[in-house]
């Protein structure tokens, strides 16, 4: 398994999209699949690829590089080859302001929805004794933080204890359900703790982030 930055080169006119995985060799079969069937998520690479062909687009790897080092790595080459400049790339998120006020297209927003409905959501089924907070006392930590919450304090990047921001989750939400890259990596990614982006993905928490 290789982990890294990688690069889709239109051979036409020479316009790239960066991105990364902790698998680039799933994440070109994934972004093949997706192409191939009409329903990336971006929208510009999918036009580009309608019009152009799948043998007029060229896939590389840039770099190897620690789960740990991923985004800082994808910043700096969608930088360097100026990919989010719709002149020269794909990429829709500017690198300096990355994931930041990002709108999912309805399109994704409606892959994203489907990836965590029914079968497909962790608690699915589970109800009573069966759900892993089945009886289980809430500490006192928490109950301060549900009541400060209902109280109107500030909540999410806001809060003075948030180690992330609205576009960290949106990146983590995307990573999980669209990428397929496991909640495990994702913690180390962004370097939290796997039970707090278990808590994302599942809207227990930033729950007011789309």
């Amino acid at each position: 398994m290789i982990t890294g930055i990688y690069k889709i080169l239109n051979k036409i006119n020479n316009k790239v999209y960066i991105g990364s995985a902790v698998n680039i060799r799933k994440r070109w079969r994934d972004h093949k699949w997706h192409l191939i069937h009409n329903i990336h998520h971006n929208s510009h690479l999918q036009s580009a690829w309608n019009k152009y062909g799948i043998n007029n687009f060229e896939f590389s790897i840039i770099i190897e590089c620690t789960i740990e080092e991923l985004l800082i790595k994808e910043k700096e080459f969608m930088l360097k080859f100026n990919s989010h400049d719709n002149v020269y790339g794909y990429n829709v998120n500017d690198p300096e302001h990355s994931f930041l006020n990002k709108k999912h297209s309805e399109k994704t927003k409606k892959i994203l929805s489907l990836q965590k409905q029914g079968a497909n959501n962790p608690m699915f089924g589970k109800h009573g004794i069966e759900h892993p907070m089945f009886e289980k006392p809430v500490s006192v930590k928490t109950r301060n933080k549900i009541s400060l919450g209902r109280k109107g304090i500030t909540v999410g990047e806001n809060h003075p204890a948030a180690k992330l921001k609205s576009e960290d989750i949106i990146k983590i939400r995307e990573m999980y359900f669209i990428e397929g890259i496991s909640q495990k990596d994702i913690s180390k990614i962004f370097n939290v703790a796997h039970s707090n982006i278990n808590s994302i993905i599942l809207r227990n928490t930033w729950a007011h982030v789309i």
